[in-house]
């Protein structure tokens, strides 16, 4: 039964390592619900996620859609009444090239997507979280933060953003069992590397089945993080 098994929400499930990581957790007989703007990655997820004999439930969510937040957690209160796992992986990377010459709204979209929507995730997630068994809450984050590069403006800055919002809440429950972490997963071949990096040989890349296994590693681990940076080493 669904209502005996861990509960994992994975934001930006339709693609790349949210892919990976739902398909890994639900092998673990653990319940995912998987976001994502667009219904088709969130579909071929679903499937193989099924053909496993896994389960899930699917949600379509744009991050920039705060209230659609809210109206999730209000779901899985209804339904579950905790999570055990968060993990926010959505992010997008807007355009890459000089501060000032980038749309003002696509730089403010960039910043909703990839930072505030995580106010709004541990808003809406944090209560369900303390109800969880040994619960953890993981954010995907870039090295960019630590080592920022010209052009990456509004991406570089959402992570830096991201990161100090994480920080501040890990600060906040350092006296329970929340697990709170950041993971950077190094270069992968997901489709925001693609779009940032067209000529780029993949092959030189991280493979996103390969970091979600990593990233498992973490979520099983016997430690509880208090906004500790992880950095994926292979």
């Amino acid at each position: 039964m669904i209502e005996n098994k861990l509960i994992a929400l994975i934001t930006g499930a339709g693609s790349g390592i949210g892919a990976e990581i739902a398909k890994e957790l639900s092998q673990k007989n653990i319940h995912t619900i998987i976001t994502d703007k667009t219904l088709i990655g969130l579909r071929k997820t679903e499937e193989a996620i099924l053909s496993n004999k896994g389960t899930c439930t699917v949600a379509q969510l744009d991050m920039q859609d705060f209230l659609g937040i809210d109206r999730l957690g209000f779901e899985v209160f209804k339904r579950w009444k905790k999570l055990d796992i968060m993990i926010s992986n959505a992010a997008i990377l807007g355009t890459l090239g000089p501060i000032h010459h980038q749309n003002s709204e696509e730089f403010q979209e960039v910043l909703k997507v990839n930072a505030v929507s995580n106010h709004r995730l541990i808003r809406s997630f944090e209560a369900l979280l303390k109800k969880g068994n040994n619960p953890k809450a993981i954010f995907l984050t870039s090295s960019l933060v630590a080592n920022p590069k010209p052009f990456w403006g509004a991406y570089s800055v959402s992570k830096a953003m991201l990161e100090h919002i994480v920080k501040i809440w890990a600060l906040e429950n350092k006296n329970n069992n929340l697990s709170i972490s950041l993971i950077d997963p190094g270069e992968t071949d997901t489709p925001i590397r693609r779009q940032a990096m067209p000529g780029e040989n993949s092959k030189l890349l991280r493979k996103p089945q390969d970091v979600a296994k990593l990233i498992l590693k973490e979520i099983f681990i016997d430690k509880v993080y208090k906004g500790n940076l992880i950095k994926l080493i292979f």
